[in-house]
């Protein structure tokens, strides 16, 4: 038995699609089971002929099209128009992306999806990201030259400024940075902006993490031993002394793994601590910390919950 190569067997199957699809446009007396001899340039003659008389080309409506029309095709294909005002509603007119990068990118897709219109705020590092051009509107957020340029996307009253000026109705925060502050969504509030993210009330209650281990214990929910936001070395210090080593130091007011060490020799506890500390503040805002008992090798539970503003919830695990 002769051996076909993968090669060779896609060339035998390539000559056979050929003859078989160049039987498909030739005339019937050439298909036939008493087929001729034909010479090929008289062949070619007859199949272009036979494609002049069965074969048009046209773009029609449905109303326009009639069956003289058709000559090859039994059915028609109706073409299905799609307008803007099939779509639903958007939820509002301008919507702000009050992030960077890839973050900011996306939710300017929403908008365009939802048929709204996106505002993008860069700093000057950011002047060739494709968050600020893929945006209908962008503007740059003005800082310190002595500033880091994560400084500006923390700047509440500028960016409320820019949200009020630019003529947008609702801002989202994306995640990092300011989704979690009670302080920006009370401020878009006052602004009379939509915040497009939890209610002031419940950031208040879970964007410090001290605050939502207290909520925890309050629902009889079983947590490890922890303190309150430490913000000295003394306070450090003594959290140790009472439950011991391995701890985790975590920033109170964001997440991300932003603001996170984890301690194991006693040596490492003041430099973990300054640095996480410092990690914090530069990207919440905030250098709030607070430790954990370090629990090793735990699993990672996480549910997400969605409300629309009006009582529905639901859950995401």
């Amino acid at each position: 038995m002769a051996i076909i190569q993968p090669a060779a067997l896609a060339v035998v199957l390539l000559g056979v699609a050929t003859i078989n699809n160049c039987n498909a446009f030739l005339s019937p007396s050439i298909t036939s089971s008493t087929r001729q001899t034909i010479p090929s340039t008289t062949r070619y003659q007859q199949y272009e002929s036979s494609q002049q008389q069965q074969s048009k080309l046209y773009v029609a409506t449905p109303e326009q099209t009639t069956e003289e029309d058709v000559t090859t095709t039994s059915t028609t294909t109706k073409p299905q128009t799609i307008t803007a005002n099939k779509l639903p509603p958007p939820p509002f007119k301008k919507v702000m992306a009050a992030n960077r990068a890839e973050i900011s990118v996306r939710i300017q897709r929403a908008a365009t999806e939802l048929n709204m219109g996106s505002v993008a705020i860069y700093v000057e590092e950011d002047r060739y990201g494709q968050h600020r051009w893929g945006a209908d509107e962008s503007y740059v957020l003005e800082k310190e030259e002595s500033a880091t340029p994560i400084s500006a996307y923390l700047d509440i009253p500028q960016i409320i400024n820019i949200a009020k000026k630019s003529g947008v109705d609702a801002i989202h925060p994306g995640y990092g940075f300011l989704s979690e502050s009670p302080q920006f969504a009370q401020a878009c509030a006052d602004a009379g902006l939509t915040f497009v993210g939890p209610t002031v009330e419940n950031l208040n209650t879970f964007s410090d993490k001290t605050s939502a281990r207290e909520a925890a214990i309050a629902a009889n929910v079983p947590v490890v031993p922890g303190s309150d936001a430490c913000t000295n070395a003394d306070d450090v210090n003594a959290f140790v002394d009472e439950v011991g080593l391995p701890v985790i130091i975590k920033a109170a007011m964001g997440g991300g793994g932003k603001g996170m060490r984890v301690v194991r020799n006693r040596e490492d506890l003041i430099p973990f601590f300054e640095s996480a500390s410092s990690e914090a503040l530069a990207a919440f805002g905030d250098g709030s910390v607070f430790i954990e008992r370090f629990v090793e090798s735990p699993r990672h539970i996480e549910v997400q919950i969605i409300g629309d503003g009006n009582g529905g919830v639901i859950h995401l695990w």
